[in-house]
């Protein structure tokens, strides 16, 4: 069973966050099925792979041995790491514009700090005028180059501050547009995914 190339990959004391070029073929990897909702799933679901789900949270005690994983293309892996425990979240413009973020199984994690795969930027993300309506309190869609640029990360990152206001807040700085090693549906209308991943380390 080959393993899927590594694209990215960041540690942290209490795991590692990495991003595969595909199904990294993990046995205890636990994935959701995402719609683009505002829905966060724990960890020990039953039949999680059917459940319609657009994060996965679990307790420490619940998170030794599984990998938590979110597929994207172009839109945001957001991981957040809390006292409680941890969660993976795929946070597209729906998911921001439903309030993902502030989900109460998120918060009752406690999250103390965030970090934001690779993902479309703003430098990428053309929107039209009508899309302002998905986010009426954000000053985060812009005149650009003629065009509408709406700056997905930057949103996210005030939606954590207004919901954890102490929470600590990383981005990777990678621009799935922009950089061809990762898959885009923007750029290429492609059906295939990256797959960011949290392996917990035992606590």
């Amino acid at each position: 069973m080959s393993v899927s190339p590594i694209l990215f990959e960041k540690a942290f004391s209490e795991g590692i966050f990495r991003v595969y070029d595909g199904d990294p073929q993990q046995l205890n990897l636990c994935v959701s099925k995402q719609t683009h909702s505002n829905i966060v799933l724990n960890v020990l679901t039953p039949d999680l792979a059917l459940q319609e789900g657009d994060g996965i949270c679990g307790q420490w005690n619940e998170l030794i041995g599984p990998i938590i994983a979110v597929k994207t293309a172009d839109c945001l892996p957001v991981l957040l790491i809390g006292e409680r425990g941890a969660a993976m979240v795929h946070a597209g413009w729906r998911g921001l514009a439903t309030g993902i973020l502030a989900n109460r199984n998120l918060q009752e994690l406690k999250p103390r700090s965030a970090f934001i795969g690779p993902c479309i930027h703003s430098c990428c993300f053309e929107v039209t005028a009508e899309f302002k309506q998905h986010f009426p309190q954000s000053p985060f869609v812009t005149q650009a180059d003629g065009s509408l640029r709406f700056d997905l990360v930057a949103e996210a990152q005030r939606q954590l501050l207004a919901t954890y206001p102490a929470i600590k807040i990383e981005d990777s700085g990678a621009c799935t547009y922009c950089e061809t090693k990762y898959s885009s549906f923007r750029r290429d209308k492609t059906t295939r995914r990256i797959w960011n991943c949290f392996l917990p380390l035992a606590k």
